[in-house]
């Protein structure tokens, strides 16, 4: 074998057709199928286009009048090939590589023959380009998978298997850290939301400076407060005198546990052992932090009941992080919130009573808290057997405002204290108002405007920290639980029946 030509487009691609003879007749036939054949095996055919004669070293190429021949991109009607030339057969004829191989073939190709035929073809190529771009491509991964070595292809085999593993990797890399980003950006979500209920209870020197101004203005007062209730609506000083020991401030925080360790969320601390903060100013936590762990405060109202060391409120007092979709954004944040701290503040005693929840209604937005049976003997309010009719007179019981409300109702000798301290501490003011008896409930009279089985509406005067505060009837007995507000109709608000916490005591009691 003297050399050969390779196909290297048209339905011939990948074909060798063997050159042997001293004189040859290179023939297109249908479908561009390229095919050589002995000159004088056969008279000349319409289908020829070009004749190789064996001269020296190599074959000359002569074209067939009316054909046309491009060897590297150039027309010619003849002329002495050379080892490597690209041969375009006709103006859709297919494109072949010449090759001397001095009698033999080889077996295999080397990557570089390869990749230099892909170039050879897409410069000497007067296809379009995105066709000879396309067709080298298409080609070269064909031939350096048939015609290569089979260590080789081993080899290659393995580095895309490499290749593809670090992709792998990478990409759950990426995932991991993309799931990481959005649990964080969740956990900062998650916290903010509970900082802004916190800061609804918090108190600031701006709060201070309010109630200092309502002192002066003399319009919040608890004397005053009470005594219009009894002058204007004539409420019988009975009902409220003997129900209001029995009205808790109930004041807690919770935290939040970090699912994955396992660890409650704490404040991050400086150098120098302060609060670090985040760029936008909120307190900057961590699960594997050193300080305290991070409070998110709460207030309410709960009251106890008659004949058992038990105390009622609403189940968005007893867990706060229940209400709205908080539960469902802290389990998104990959966190659950647990309590810290839980504490009902009774009026004329000194020291808080450490309340625990003991079971709350799936149904109704209520809640039962345990308390210690030593500090509430003698105390509790009756629950009534009857649901008040619209247009029956009530009075509601509560703490609204939390804090800002008991520090209004202690004096201004109280303000000017906390002032001259420069303490706003959450717990040391409640603290502080126990143990001087400032916390006393405020009382408000409202008429009954709708009743039902599942609610009934109102328009006794009340805000939030009111939340869980009773509502009683002329007789004292509780006859609903304060349970949500609606501005939207007139300062209307609403309760749950009783009925519904005669229900939930039973399940106490069963259990």
């Amino acid at each position: 074998m003297r050399a050969f030509l390779e196909s290297l487009t048209g339905p011939s691609r990948g074909n060798v057709n063997w050159l042997a003879d001293n004189a040859l007749t290179v023939s297109v036939g249908e479908g561009r199928a390229l095919s050589v054949r002995p000159k004088d095996d056969l008279p000349p055919h319409d289908n020829d286009i070009a004749t190789l004669q064996w001269a020296d070293d190599g074959y000359a190429i002569n074209v067939s009048a009316g054909r046309n021949v491009w060897v590297n991109g150039q027309e010619i009607s003849s002329t002495l090939l050379v080892h490597g030339d690209m041969i375009e057969f006709g103006e859709k004829g297919p494109m072949s590589r010449y090759r001397l191989c001095n009698h033999s073939y080889p077996v295999r190709h080397t990557v570089e023959d390869i990749l230099s035929d892909a170039y050879a073809y897409t410069r000497t190529s007067r296809r379009p380009f995105a066709k000879k771009m396309s067709g080298a491509l298409r080609d070269s991964g064909r031939r350096l998978v048939s015609q290569t070595t089979f260590l080789f292809r081993i080899t290659v085999v393995a580095a895309l298997l490499v290749i593809l593993g670090f992709g792998f990797l990478l990409y759950q890399n990426d995932r991991r850290l993309a799931d990481s980003i959005e649990q964080e950006s969740r956990k900062i979500e998650a916290v903010a939301i509970m900082l802004a209920q916190t800061r609804e209870d918090a108190l600031t020197p701006k709060d201070l400076a309010s109630l200092r101004e309502a002192f002066e203005s003399q319009v919040l007062s608890a004397e005053q407060r009470l005594g219009t209730l009894e002058h204007r609506a004539g409420a019988p000083t009975r009902v409220i005198a003997a129900s209001t020991r029995s009205v808790a401030f109930i004041q807690g925080a919770y935290g939040l546990r970090h699912l994955e360790s396992g660890k409650l969320l704490r404040h991050v601390l400086g150098p120098n052992g302060e609060k670090l903060k985040t760029p936008l100013g909120q307190p900057l936590i961590e699960p594997g932090a050193m300080g305290e762990p991070a409070e998110f405060q709460f207030t309410g109202t709960g009251f106890l009941l008659e004949g058992v060391p038990l105390m009622a409120t609403n189940r968005h007092v007893a867990l706060p992080w229940t209400s709205g979709d908080r539960e469902q954004t802290l389990k998104d944040a990959g966190l659950r919130a647990e309590m810290l701290r839980l504490l009902a503040y009774l009026p004329d005693q000194a020291e808080p009573i450490d309340a625990q929840l003991e079971r709350f209604s799936e149904m109704a937005d209520l809640a039962i808290l345990a308390v210690d049976p030593g500090k509430v003997h003698g105390l509790g309010m009756p629950l009534a057997d009857a649901a008040p009719q619209a247009g029956e007179e009530l009075y509601l019981l509560g703490y609204p405002t939390g804090l800002k409300a008991l520090i209004a109702q202690a004096g201004p000798g109280f303000l000017e204290t906390l002032e001259k301290d420069g303490t706003l501490n959450f717990w040391s003011i409640a603290s502080q108002l126990s143990a001087q008896s400032k916390i006393q409930p405020l009382a408000s009279r409202g008429i009954v405007a709708r009743t039902s089985s599942g609610a009934i509406v109102y328009d006794a005067e009340t805000t939030t920290g009111g939340s869980g505060g009773p509502a009683l009837n002329r007789r004292g007995e509780v006859v609903a639980i304060n349970a949500a507000i609606l501005p939207e109709f007139g300062g209307s608000n609403i309760g749950v029946p009783v009925a519904h916490l005669k229900a939930l005591l039973r399940e106490v009691e069963s259990q």
